[in-house]
């Protein structure tokens, strides 16, 4: 995909959130964003997010 707002390795939020996820990569040709965080038991989790719901921190 052309254009990609974010890199792998940014640093990155929900708009709405307060956790700091990393940047992990796109998924193919779509604009959802693969990120890695820790979840409130302190396991980490990967989830896809929609470019456009998340702002660089």
């Amino acid at each position: 995909m052309e254009n990609q707002k974010f890199k792998e390795g940014d640093w990155v939020k929900e708009k709405n959130g307060t956790q700091g996820m990393t940047v992990i990569g796109y998924a193919h040709d779509s604009d959802e964003v693969r990120c890695k965080f820790r979840d409130n038991e302190e396991h980490d989790v990967e989830e896809s997010f929609k470019e456009d719901d998340l702002i660089a921190l």
